[in-house]
Parts: C-alpha cells; sequence; structure tokens
C-alpha cells in the first residue's frame, strides 16, 4: 500500500509515495530508501532501529520482554536478544557493517504503577538489555528516547534514518 510521506510539511521534490511496512510486537523488518517502518503502542515494550547509511539499510524491531533470569536467548524472537541478533544478521546480508551501523531506542516505559509484581520493571529491564546485547555487536546507540510513561508509536524512514516518535499525548518529535 502506498501512502503520502508522514511529514506534512514536505516540499514539492520529496511528495513522491512511500510505501509503509507494519512491525507487530515480536517482530522485525527490514528495508531500504523508500519504504517507512511503522510499530504501535511500544509501552514496557522497546522498539529497536538499525540504521547505516553507507549500505542504505534500515531496520526496526519491536521486542517484548528481556530474556528471563538473563538466560541466554533462545530463537523465540520476543526476546530482546534474539530479535536483535536476528535482525542484525538480516541487514549484515544485505550489506551492513558494524562500523556504519548506529541504534536508536524507543519505548521502555515505567511499568511500575501497575498493581502486579510480574509487570514491574519491564521497560528498564529490556532498555539493559539492548544496551548489553548492542553493546556486545559494537553497535553505537546514538539516540533514545526510553522510560517515562508515555506510551509510543515509531515511524523509521528507511532512506534517512529519521525516526519520529509519536506519543499517546499527541506529541509527535523526531530524533
Amino acid at each position: 500500500m502506498a501512502l503520502q510521506p508522514t511529514n506534512p510539511s514536505a516540499d514539492a521534490a520529496s511528495t513522491e509515495q512511500v510505501s509503509r511496512q507494519h512491525v507487530n510486537i515480536g517482530d522485525y523488518a527490514v528495508t531500504d530508501a523508500g519504504c517507512e517502518l511503522v510499530t504501535y503502542g511500544l509501552g514496557s515494550c522497546l522498539g529497536v532501529a538499525l540504521f547505516d547509511a553507507a549500505a542504505g539499510v534500515a531496520g526496526l524491531a519491536h521486542v517484548k520482554r528481556a530474556n528471563p533470569s538473563g538466560q541466554q536467548a533462545n530463537d523465540d524472537a520476543v526476546f530482546v536478544d534474539a530479535e536483535i541478533r536476528a535482525l542484525y544478521s538480516e541487514m549484515q546480508s544485505q550489506g551492513v557493517t558494524r562500523q556504519h551501523t548506529v541504534a536508536k531506542l524507543v519505548g521502555g516505559i515505567d511499568t511500575g504503577n501497575n498493581t502486579s509484581l510480574i509487570c514491574t520493571g519491564i521497560g528498564e529491564r529490556n532498555i539493559k538489555q539492548a544496551d548489553a546485547t548492542l553493546a556486545a555487536l559494537d553497535i553505537t546507540v546514538a539516540e533514545r528516547d526510553v522510560g517515562g510513561d508515555a506510551v509510543r508509536t515509531v515511524f523509521f524512514d528507511g532512506e534517512t534514518g529519521a525516526l519520529t516518535i509519536e506519543t499517546g499525548c499527541g506529541d509527535r518529535y523526531t530524533i
């Protein structure tokens, strides 16, 4: 499906249609120029965006939770470690290199108001594990918009690496 660019102030030179690919919970997608990756409802979940400008490849993962008790990741893509590694592996098959790859993290809200002790701290654990996994892969986190209490939707431009965030409160900004 082709949609107009999400930036309403785009000039006439950038009014060509852009395709949009949705990334569901526990999933990831890889794209190149001309496609926008979108994921909705990042609460305690974490959006991990990877971009290699030299290769012209972008990827976005919507990870659900940290590995239980710090265990090694299995093939279950809902776990932070496994999903980031799977995303990066697919991007490497399209020419991405560590030297040119940067990450952006979004989400991981504080679930402390939740009365269930099981849910407390999920966002913080997701952020810590994402940081550790990216460090192990030698990928720099260039930007982050994490924590707090605002649910976020992410629009990731596969051409520029710009990541636009829209909160449940109606705020919209780009990192």
